[in-house]
């Protein structure tokens, strides 16, 4: 065997192996959110317009897009979602994911806006 031969059956493997193994695009959430970040996403699966929360931001009422439309998200902090009227919040933590947040009730589809830390941070609602 010559080594263009050698060289094609290596290449060859590590592409079937790479597709047994999830194919050859990464899962976001083996890799996670940087630490002190929120990426929320417009559709499930990771999918469609990712808007990056930073924690520096602080309070942030969710963009038009995102606002009640929260389909999936990855989380590197502690962070709270919120829904001002009716008052929900639910507590998220570092490393928590969801590929299909706004799936039937979950919160995903009545989320307004984020904050950083404890939902216990939360005094009222903005005016």
């Amino acid at each position: 065997m010559n080594i263009k031969n050698s060289l094609i059956l290596i290449i060859s493997t590590i592409f079937v192996l790479s597709m047994i193994n999830g194919g050859l695009t990464s899962d976001p959430t083996c890799f996670g959110a940087p630490d002190g970040q929120v990426y929320l996403f417009s559709s499930w699966d990771f999918q469609g317009e990712r808007y990056v929360y930073n924690i520096s931001q602080g309070y942030l009422s969710l963009p038009d897009g995102l606002r009640n439309n929260v389909q999936s998200f990855i989380s590197g902090a502690n962070v709270c979602f919120v829904k001002w009227y009716p008052s929900e919040q639910y507590q998220i933590t570092a490393g928590e994911s969801h590929r299909n947040y706004a799936a039937l009730t979950n919160f995903g589809q009545r989320m307004d806006a984020i904050i950083p830390g404890n939902c216990s941070n939360i005094v009222c609602s903005p005016k």
